[in-house]
């Protein structure tokens, strides 16, 4: 399979992203780039409510759930934008199409970029991710697929008997609407959902973000998209770690949620958002990040503390120019003492408290860890010189832009989480990292969000400089080109994307097929390799469909819920087990002379047992927790049924 052949998947993916939020967009007054830039957003916030809702009242799963669901959210949130058209002035002027097609122009360089990235670091759009996170990830798009709850108040279980909890699933919401849409296996719809989120919808975002700090700015509209792609950090990075794709869907989103602040903080230079449709986003943006992961919201407001804080600050400055100074002291006030409650309670809740003790040793020095983050280079990653010089460029400038400054402290905030990742960790550090699982990549991934407009503003800054040397006094050195500010500009962004090899596409590249490297090689520590898949493969209609599949998860079994629809007993290597899973895991090979074992094999209904190899983690202390699973040969009340090698398929007859 080539990716020629998934740019249908590609599409539908781009559809599900795009048209639920579109819907809403649109009928709350949003046009022009702003409401293709929010739709996402909007989008993943239908999606996975309408899920938990459905579930909650025993809904199936389907499409026309969705679709029924995006229209009733477009006609309420029409109705809202309707009742409060007299507070707010809901419905702006749309940019001028000049300032939008130069804005999705520019994105035909991320798409090219990222495409060749992609490419690069996946192979083939149906090679499977070896790690540890993507068990879980592929088994639940399964799990979704048969039980038809998509629910995130349910996901976590995988439908493990007795067991709940919560896990944020729009990520695995979105895909499983793109395998009820197409006929695409469920690694693919993976690798090309995770794709489109990399070199669409983020770049999408950091448009919407750059128009609403630039303006109306036709060079930062046309450089933006390529800039935002240059950075190994994200997404690059959270393709490569974990895999960690929910959390790669929530920040890929955190740009909007950015650029909704800069309007209620009233910092948007020529708004496109405006302030009531600011505030009609914010239950969206909340949603969204909720239940795409968690740690976007903390991302956001990590970032957005900087410009909601400069407003404010701002605001009480013109009060006391008023003459009213205690109501802008009284203001400022209480918002410090809300974000401070807010940070508190976090930072004491038990509800966090399992995230934020989690513990990451540190990997190095205060001074190194600074280095990394200012160039790039974070998690011993290649340095990136050239976009870093941009984005440190792009500093000194706006240091001199009041009502832009924000951005530095929010980079300057960003820099200082992963120092204390990286390098600190203890305990005392766990208010202020916790909610980043105290992990380096995560915080690195912050980086990039007000790295990408640091960048594009440096680039348009320097260009107008040029422009205006060139055009000092009477002379008008290359004449009309030398006078264009986009045409500056766009040499120059070019300049860089060209000195950084193409945005670092090796670099990145590398970087992402480190998860997908080994599918053809066992002795890369692979979870399925080739020869599984082939057996597998092979299998399948040997087995009802109907039969759950007992084996070590850690030798790949686990996945064949996943890659050949046949339901597996343990459907992750780090789920809890129930008492009759932990007791075939330790009997199963037992079953002539236990009568527990068959008893407890019906009520799960288990029939078959796959043997296969254990390349994938061998020394981990829990791999040996299945000893009732090992190959069988000899024993009584077991049918061999095919065999390849080490690899063995095994029918329970004794029950």
């Amino acid at each position: 399979m080539n990716w020629l052949d998934v740019a249908p998947v590609a599409l539908v993916c781009v559809g599900w992203l795009m048209i639920p939020g579109l819907l809403v967009s649109y009928a709350i007054g949003f046009r022009s780039l702003a409401a293709w830039a929010v739709a996402p957003t909007i989008s993943v916030a239908i999606i996975a409510m309408t899920a938990v809702v459905g579930g909650k009242l025993g809904i199936a799963w389907s499409v026309p759930l969705v679709l029924i669901t995006s229209l009733a959210v477009a006609v309420v949130a029409a109705a809202l934008a309707f009742a409060l058209r007299r507070r707010f002035t809901v419905v702006q002027q749309p940019d001028p199409r000049p300032v939008t097609l130069t804005a999705f122009l520019g994105l035909i360089p991320a798409l090219l970029i990222g495409g060749l990235t992609v490419v690069r670091g996946m192979g083939s759009p149906e090679r499977l991710a070896q790690a540890y996170d993507a068990i879980f990830h592929y088994n639940a798009l399964a799990y979704i697929e048969d039980s038809h709850d998509a629910s995130s108040l349910t996901l976590a279980a995988l439908g493990n008997p007795g067991m709940a909890g919560f896990y944020p699933a729009a990520w695995h919401d979105l895909a499983s609407m793109v395998l009820l849409t197409t006929s695409a296996s469920i690694p693919v719809v993976a690798n090309v959902l995770t794709a489109v989120l990399s070199v669409v919808i983020w770049p999408l975002s950091c448009v919407l973000l750059v128009r609403q700090i630039a303006g109306r700015s036709l060079p930062a509209m046309a450089i933006t998209g390529a800039l935002s792609l240059g950075f190994t950090a994200f997404p690059w990075g959270l393709m490569a770690f974990g895999v960690i794709w929910p959390n790669l869907l929530g920040l890929a989103l955190v740009p909007v949620g950015v650029a909704v602040a800069l309007s209620l903080s009233g910092l948007a230079r020529e708004d496109a958002i405006g302030k009531g449709r600011a505030w009609l986003m914010v239950p969206f943006i909340v949603i969204a990040g909720g239940f795409a992961h968690p740690n976007s919201l903390f991302s956001l407001i990590a970032i957005v503390v900087f410009p909601v804080f400069t407003g404010i600050g701002l605001w009480a400055l013109r009060m006391r120019a008023d003459g009213r100074t205690s109501r802008g002291v009284l203001g400022f006030g209480v918002a410090a003492v809300i974000f401070l409650g807010g940070w508190l309670f976090a930072a004491t809740s038990p509800v966090f408290e399992a995230v934020r003790t989690y513990y990451w040793p540190p990997i190095e020095s205060s001074s190194k860890a600074f280095g990394e983050a200012v160039l790039g280079a974070a998690n011993g990653r290649p340095t990136l010189w050239v976009i870093s010089a941009v984005v440190i460029l792009g500093v000194v400038f706006l240091w001199k832009v009041v009502d832009q400054r924000w951005l530095i402290g929010a980079f300057a905030a960003s820099v200082f989480l992963f120092i204390l990742t990286a390098s600190v960790n203890s305990p005392r550090t766990q208010a202020i990292t916790g909610y980043w699982y105290n992990d380096t990549f995560r915080t690195a991934a912050l980086l990039p969000i007000v790295g990408v407009p640091l960048a594009v503003l440096a680039v348009v800054e320097v260009a107008n400089r040029l422009r205006d040397w060139l055009n000092q006094g009477d002379r008008a050195w290359l004449g009309k080109f030398g006078s264009s500010a986009l045409g500056l500009t766009l040499v120059l962004a070019l300049v860089v994307v060209v000195a950084g090899k193409g945005m670092y596409i090796k670099v990145h590249g590398n970087a992402v097929s480190e998860i997908y490297a080994g599918q053809d090689d066992s002795t890369k520590g692979n979870l399925v390799d080739a020869r599984e898949l082939a057996f597998y493969g092979r299998v399948k209609d040997k087995i009802p469909p109907d039969a759950v599949v007992a084996g070590n998860p850690w030798d790949g079994s686990a996945l064949t819920w996943a890659l050949i629809d046949r339901r597996s007993l343990f459907p992750h290597v780090g789920l809890p087990k129930s008492n009759e899973q932990n007791y075939l895991a330790l009997h199963l090979d037992d079953a002539a002379e236990d009568p527990t074992v068959c008893r407890d094999a019906k009520d799960l209904g288990v029939g078959y047992l796959i043997v296969g190899n254990l390349h994938f983690m061998p020394t981990n202390p829990s791999v040996k927790d299945y000893p009732g699973l090992a190959d069988p040969v000899g024993r009584p009340g077991f049918e061999l049924v095919d065999s390849d090698g080490d690899l063995k398929l095994y029918k329970l007859t004794a029950c």
